[in-house]
């Protein structure tokens, strides 16, 4: 379009606007087909390409997402989602993308925000090389100068160096990362041995050029599993071994390390005890995902019990016991705050107990709740006999208040019946919660016929 006057370039702009989109689609199409063997088509391609870009909006803010876009698969918040899936905060990106715009790449910044090219576009990998080139000369100079690297940790905290380092691997290697990653599924329900050597080639073949880009492959697609410890699949056939005598020693350290965070992350959200039945869902929840992330990783690979990974694998499972353990140990306290218990008197009538306030039963139901579903994994998570007692306890204590209750139901009237009736009500949403649903439903049962006596 060089060739054009002002006047008939805007002319053009003009009637390329007003055709539909689907209109300009098929021309786009149509050209871009025929310019391989026809001169005339290959001149209209790029003039309908230029033509597209006139359309388009500046990148303007945008451009910070487009050039910190092969960082974005690992933002998140600390504490809220496993440390393998999170490397940066959205006030990370925000101080990069600021330090560069101030300092280290005013010109980058510039003419990213004022490009028409969408994301897509090979030229955004140009501006994220030289978003990690600049990065990397001002930590290679902060690692020098001992004031530069002071402030450099005041501005991101105490792991801003570990941080911009992964940074500038990600964005100096983006486009063959996204080369590769394109390769792999967003979502991997099972890592099977054909999706393995797919990654085992990715990995082997970017690793002859960049072991840390390679690295990376490997945790991207950790990213990607829906069950992170099968990436030991491809660990396994990446170091020819399966176990981790040699494999912990090398690069493939930080694959297994990172099964390991996550093993850790899960274990140290049960320090919580659950007050509801919803939190009680979410605190099983990552106890079942404990569990499987720590009896996945022997399973997939040989993890020695002396060695670096096995030591901090079993340092991570007598974390969660003892954290579930505690957990379960406030069932009783639990229940003397939101059974409604009666007692018997040394004349041996039944004496109501007041209905506990709304809050302590929630309390006991989810309490009741994690206990009952540990039991799937107490042997596992070696709680087997703590586990029991406890749940036989509860049931029996239950199962006492709901005969003393159906008792009280038959022999009261008026008002104390109501409370009676309420109180084996909310006996009968206990037992459910602990799983007791053959003795809840003939509690319920009883306590019908009681009430028609």
């Amino acid at each position: 379009m060089a060739k054009l006057s002002p006047s008939q370039r805007a002319k053009l702009e003009a009637l390329w606007r007003s055709m539909p989109e689907h209109m300009r689609a098929t021309l786009r199409a149509t050209t871009k087909a025929a310019a391989p063997s026809d001169p005339a088509s290959a001149l209209l391609s790029t003039i309908f390409a230029e033509l597209d870009e006139a359309m388009r909006k500046p990148a303007g803010d945008l451009a910070k997402a487009y050039v910190l876009a092969p960082l974005r698969p690992l933002v998140g918040e600390s504490g809220i989602i496993p440390p393998s899936r999170f490397r940066f905060t959205t006030e990370d990106l925000s101080k990069i993308w600021g330090w560069m715009g101030r300092h280290l790449a005013k010109d980058m910044v510039e003419t990213a925000k004022k490009c028409k090219r969408p994301e897509s576009d090979p030229i955004w990998f140009e501006f994220r090389r030289q978003a990690g080139a600049a990065l990397a000369e001002a930590v290679h100079k902060a690692d020098r100068v001992p004031k530069d690297m002071t402030a450099l940790l005041k501005r991101f905290g105490g792991e801003g160096r570990a941080m911009l380092s992964d940074a500038i691997v990600l964005l100096n290697n983006c486009e063959e990362i996204a080369g590769a990653m394109a390769e792999v599924p967003e979502k991997i329900e099972d890592f099977d041995d054909d999706l393995s050597l797919t990654v085992k080639r990715l990995h082997e073949t970017m690793h002859e050029s960049n072991a840390e880009a390679a690295l990376w492959v490997l945790l991207l697609t950790m990213g990607r599993l829906e069950s992170p410890w099968q990436i030991f699949r491809v660990v396994k056939r990446i170091g020819r071994r399966d176990d981790d005598l040699v494999v912990s020693k090398t690069e493939l350290a930080a694959v297994g390390d990172a099964v390991l965070g996550d093993t850790g992350y899960f274990a140290a959200r049960l320090k919580q005890p659950p007050q509801t039945l919803e939190e009680a869902k979410a605190c099983y929840l990552v106890f079942d995902r404990f569990v499987a992330f720590s009896t996945g990783m022997t399973a997939e690979f040989g993890i020695r019990k002396d060695g670096r990974w096995g030591r901090s694998l079993f340092g991570l499972r007598a974390e969660a016991s003892t954290n579930v353990e505690k957990i379960l140990a406030k069932v009783p306290l639990a229940l003397d705050a939101g059974l409604p218990e009666p007692r018997r008197g040394r004349s041996g009538r039944v004496i109501p107990a007041q209905i506990p306030p709304e809050a302590a039963i929630d309390k006991a139901e989810g309490l009741l709740y994690f206990l009952g579903k540990c039991r799937e994994h107490a042997t596992a998570a070696a709680i087997a006999s703590t586990q029991k007692r406890i749940a036989d306890a509860a049931e029996k204590r239950m199962q006492e208040a709901g005969e003393m209750l159906v008792d009280l139901v038959a022999t009261s009237e008026g008002q104390n019946r109501t409370t009676a009736q309420d109180g084996l009500d909310i006996t009968v949403r206990l037992m459910l919660a602990a799983g007791c649903d053959e003795a809840a439903s003939l509690l319920r049962r009883r306590g019908v016929a009681a009430a028609a006596a």
